[in-house]
């Protein structure tokens, strides 16, 4: 799954800059409204981008590794 994203990231890069900057609207909407509302309930903003930051994390590091030889 890395590696597909890595190379999707590659060939669509406008895309992959909107899924960044998604995620990280959703992290900082989730944590000003819990330091706002100091509700726990907006905490889940939190959970939910844990799976595409390591996505995000994992392909970076195979595009660095395997990918950069190709530009």
């Amino acid at each position: 799954m890395f590696r597909a994203y890595a190379h999707f990231s590659v060939d669509h890069p406008f895309i992959h800059k909107f899924n960044l900057l998604a995620v990280l609207s959703i992290f900082v909407v989730s944590c000003y409204e819990l330091l706002a509302n100091e509700s726990i309930i907006f905490a889940l903003g939190f959970v939910l981008i844990v799976f595409p930051a390591l996505v995000f994390a994992k392909a970076s590091d195979y595009k660095q590794k395997y990918l950069s030889a190709k530009n």
